[in-house]
Parts: C-alpha cells; sequence; structure tokens
C-alpha cells in the first residue's frame, strides 16, 4: 500500500514538468529586416555610375520583397555616399561594420575604395561585393577573404577586344584609359592580349578619371596614326574621347572594352561621334535583339522592361549591382540569417545564370562573371546594337 502511494505521488510530481515542457511556447520567429548595406559615388566624378547602381540595387530588392524577402524577412538596403572618394568610402565601411545587424555590403564603381576597405571588410568578417572592373582586388583570394566582384573581369573583355580587333584586320592601335587601380588593371590585360591578335600598340595614353578635357591624350595617340583606338574607361568618358577624336578629324576604328558599357543609348554629339564604334558589354544590353530561347534569357529581358520601365532607359550597369544583391540575399537564405562567415563560404561556392551573364565564385577564384557573358556591340542610330 506504502509503495503505491508513493509511485503515485511520484507521477504527481512528474506531471507539472511534463504539462510545462508540452505548453513552452515555440522560439520566436525572427521577422527583423535584412540589411544590405551600399557604399556608392552619389556624388563626384563617377556618379553616373553610382547612381545606376543605386537604381538597380533598389529595384533588385523592391522585386524580391514582392516575392516574400528572405523567408518571409524584408530586405533592407541603406546606401552612404563615399562622393567618389577612398577616405570616405573607408568611414562608411567602418560606420556599416559597426552596425550588428548588416547582412553585407555592396561597394560601387570606385576600385581604390574597395581597396583600402578590404582589411576592414576581413577584420569585420563582412562579405562584400566590389563592382569595379578591377580583377586584382580579389586576387589572391587569400589577400581578400571576404571580398568578391561582379562585373567583367579585364583579361577577359581584353581577350574579346583582342578577337574583335583581328576580325577587323587591326594591325595597329593606341590604347587610351585612366591613371587609376581600374585603368592599370585593363592596360595589363589588354597589352597581354593585343600582340596575340598581331595587333602593336604603338601608343598607350593615360588619363585622370576626373579630366573633363582628354584632348592631350587623344592628340598624343591620334599622332601615331594608329589604325584604331581602345578605349577603357567608363562610359562618359569613352563618349568623350570619341567626340575629341572626332573633333580632330579622326574616321578610323573604335573599340571600347566592357568598362564602357553602361547607357544603351547615346546623345546628342556621343551618338555621331560613336557610330560604328564596337564595344564588349554584357548580353543584357541588347537583350531586345536577342530572343528569348531560356529562362535566363527570359528573366534578363524582363530585367530590361522593368527597369526601363521606371527609368525612362536602360544601363548594362544595372545588371551587375542587381546580381550583387542576388549574390548576398541566397547566402543569407542557405546560412539561414545574416551569418558572416557562412555566408562567405557559401558565397565561394555560388553558380547561377544572372542577369548579368553566368555568375560562379570558387575557393579560388573571387571574380564571378564568366568569360561566356560577354558579348560584342556596336553602335548604330544613336543606341548599341548586338555585333554579327
Amino acid at each position: 500500500m506504502r509503495l503505491a502511494r508513493v509511485a503515485v505521488l511520484a507521477a504527481a510530481a512528474v506531471l507539472p514538468l511534463n504539462l510545462t515542457a508540452c505548453s513552452k511556447p515555440a522560439p520566436a520567429t525572427d521577422t527583423s529586416p535584412i540589411v544590405i548595406g551600399a557604399d556608392l559615388e552619389l556624388s563626384g566624378v563617377d556618379a553616373a555610375v553610382g547612381n545606376t547602381y543605386a537604381r538597380a540595387l533598389q529595384l533588385r530588392i523592391d522585386e524580391l520583397n514582392a516575392l516574400g524577402g528572405v523567408n518571409g524577412r524584408r530586405i533592407v538596403l541603406e546606401q552612404k555616399d563615399n562622393r567618389s572618394d577612398a577616405s570616405v568610402s573607408v568611414a562608411d565601411v567602418n560606420a556599416f561594420g559597426a552596425e550588428p545587424g548588416i547582412a553585407g555590403l555592396i561597394i560601387g564603381a570606385c576600385a581604390t575604395c574597395a581597396a583600402d576597405v578590404s582589411k576592414t571588410l576581413d577584420d569585420r568578417m563582412l562579405p562584400t561585393l566590389t563592382l569595379a572592373p578591377a580583377g586584382g582586388l580579389v586576387r589572391p583570394v587569400t589577400d581578400h577573404p571576404y571580398l568578391f566582384k561582379l562585373g567583367p573581369d579585364a583579361d577577359d573583355s581584353a581577350s574579346v577586344l583582342a578577337g574583335l580587333l583581328q576580325e577587323a584586320s587591326i594591325h595597329t592601335a593606341a590604347l587610351l584609359s585612366t591613371d587609376d587601380v581600374n585603368g592599370a588593371d585593363a592596360i595589363a590585360a589588354i597589352s597581354t592580349q593585343a600582340p596575340r591578335a598581331h595587333v602593336n600598340l604603338v601608343s598607350k595614353q593615360t588619363f585622370k578619371a576626373t579630366d573633363t578635357d582628354l584632348a592631350q591624350p587623344v592628340h598624343a595617340a591620334l599622332a601615331k596614326n594608329p589604325g584604331a583606338l581602345v578605349v577603357s574607361t567608363f562610359a562618359a568618358q569613352a563618349a568623350l574621347v570619341a567626340q575629341t577624336a572626332h573633333e580632330d578629324g579622326y574616321t578610323g576604328r573604335l573599340f571600347f572594352d566592357a568598362t564602357a558599357a553602361g547607357d544603351l543609348f547615346l546623345a546628342g554629339s556621343a551618338a555621331q561621334a560613336t557610330e560604328g564604334a564596337i564595344m564588349v558589354a554584357p548580353q543584357t544590353l541588347v537583350i531586345d535583339d536577342v530572343v528569348a530561347t531560356t529562362p535566363a534569357k527570359t528573366a534578363r529581358k524582363r530585367w530590361f522592361d522593368d527597369y526601363t520601365s521606371r527609368f525612362g532607359g536602360f544601363s548594362g550597369y544595372s545588371t551587375y549591382a542587381a546580381d550583387a544583391v542576388q549574390v548576398l540575399v541566397d547566402a543569407v537564405r542557405t546560412a539561414g540569417g545574416p551569418d558572416h562567415r557562412k555566408m562567405r563560404d557559401i558565397m565561394e561556392d555560388t553558380a547561377f545564370d544572372g542577369l548579368s551573364g553566368q555568375v560562379r565564385f570558387t575557393p579560388d577564384n573571387h571574380s564571378g562573371m564568366m568569360s561566356q557573358a560577354l558579348t560584342s556591340v556596336v553602335a548604330r542610330s544613336g543606341r548599341w546594337r548586338l555585333f554579327g
């Protein structure tokens, strides 16, 4: 009898614990926003490029939020203006790094900015994508483990250029580019590829990214009587090179690398000066000339239409920014939240057919845009068209 009573008491003692365990509420689902930081050139010399990135980032985030965000969590873009100044960029990135909820960063066109903040990114273990052209920013990977790049590699762009020069039977060319990190990368790549296409670079002229008068370097290039001018700089200065050469009476061939692949439409004197120019570009720049035969091409056409509808024109630069958002969002989703170390490892194993083209990162290569993403376009009647 005593044993039975003890058993009943023991069961009674356990019962409340079991009830408590069964009735304990499940952990609350995290509904806080996923914050993506963007350090962009919203003013200063590269403002045209930076503002294109800003528009594209917000549009892509709006589209993803309309699809449910990241596991139901809204994506928020927090922008800072680095004023095309590396010292301001350093301050911006330090501020972003101090925010505990930041998922990752996107840095704009300024290659020096990305180079100067790379140590901070590593110290804070903050996954970051740079949209600057210079591929050297992410090589070797061991020097910049948290920095990734989206946009054409200078080597890939130069390879396409060399093929175009060879097809056009160009044997001599003058190269014009900026005297910064982006330009140095392009000059090295083009200088390597040109001899393989049996092209002699008879002149290499550089100028500052801030220059608005390019008469001196263009005159110096034309003095060598080149068979073509090869230009590597952002779209505004590329058009200025073309206009300056046109005013000098130059009637030869013009070739631009992918750095210049910005706006679809060419206005005013730039349209006349660039008529017939050939440029390396992402296919999406001229996607309205392409038949959509795959889901990826259909998505690019949709992006082209959405961007054009909202902003009244289209820019090839927009595709890199949109894909950068996708890389970070996919990493957050797979990691189960903004876990920076996990995100970095996930990003190193990312491959998808993006809006800019085929994108693939590996542990040995943090420059994601593949060479197959590039095509060639030609300026005709004030806009770029698919070439060939």
